[in-house]
């Protein structure tokens, strides 16, 4: 086959594009610590990255949803505290009130010392939680808790089904962060028994102050039921935490084989294209000189 003066140039030159494409690439590898800039340098890693990074936003969405989960868990277990201190008040108040030693009098004071501990709970059932309240389930918007000792149940703003909020903190696994109002306030029996109590304490009713005493213990153990399954579901959301934090970085790792290059690699890469880029100019200088008096000679 005869090749002409034209086609050795021209072969040459493409040769030497492609030499400097490579140097080209391996300086932005190096540059970058990217192995490549476009999806179409390589469209199956493309394509392992881009379900990696869905996998990262997933995660992260979890660790929010956890953090937030862990801090209502955290409130929420403050406000038990409280609410089990206020309870013990109440009991330690019956108690005394219901003895021979107590008389109208000290009940009417006691009744006082009461109608504060049921404010008080009704506050704490009204707790704020960022933009809502934090028992407030469903209806964060809209105060679970009214001071109408007569609404049915008392103290309850709504009686209405009051639903629980979900986040999601796994592939399809949603949990439930803390109970709501009706879960704590009307179910364990709290509110009904200290207002029982204050209105005995009122009418110096000493069979209802002594009937009040059981309705508060029974509602004490209630709200120690609710304050133990708090802890443990808190302690779930943290092991959850752990395990979706390390879930992140082992698919940021495979994320960053497939992405990334070892800087080492990228000089040594960077250095023989350089290399060969450097040998293809010297051999394209001797060619793209050549002309017909070369030849015929």
């Amino acid at each position: 086959m005869r090749v002409t003066t034209t086609q050795a140039q021209r072969a040459t030159l493409d040769h030497l594009q492609g030499n400097l494409q490579r140097l080209l690439k391996t300086q932005t590898q190096a540059a970058t610590g990217r192995r490549f800039e476009r999806a179409s340098e390589d469209p199956s890693a493309a394509a392992d990255i881009l379900r990696a990074d869905t996998r990262l936003a997933a995660y992260a969405q979890y660790e929010r949803n956890l953090e937030t989960a862990i801090a209502r868990g955290a409130a929420e277990d403050r406000v038990l505290g409280q609410v089990a201190n206020l309870v013990d008040r109440a009991g330690e108040l019956a108690t005394t009130q219901a003895s021979g030693q107590a008389n109208a009098q000290t009940r009417q004071i006691a009744k006082v010392e009461v109608d504060q501990l049921l404010t008080a709970l009704v506050a704490l059932g009204n707790t704020r939680f960022g933009d809502g309240y934090l028992f407030g389930g469903t209806r964060a918007d809209e105060a679970p808790m009214t001071t109408d000792a007569n609404a049915t149940p008392p103290f309850i703003a709504d009686n209405a089904a009051l639903g629980n909020p979900e986040l999601e903190i796994a592939d399809g696994i949603t949990a439930v962060p803390v109970h709501n109002a009706h879960e704590l306030f009307r179910d364990t029996g709290v509110m009904t028994a200290l207002r029982d109590l204050s209105t005995a304490l009122g009418a110096n009713d000493v069979a209802g102050i002594t009937s009040a005493i059981g309705a508060i213990q029974t509602a004490s153990s209630a709200v120690q039921d609710r304050t133990g399954a708090n802890g443990a579901r808190v302690n779930q959301f943290e092991t959850a935490l752990t395990e979706v934090g390390e879930a992140r970085l082992d698919q940021r790792t495979q994320r960053s084989m497939i992405a990334d290059i070892d800087i080492g690699e990228a000089v040594a890469n960077f250095s023989q294209a350089q290399t060969a880029y450097q040998a293809a100019l010297s051999a394209a200088s001797r060619v793209i000189n050549l002309n017909i008096t070369d030849y015929l000679r």
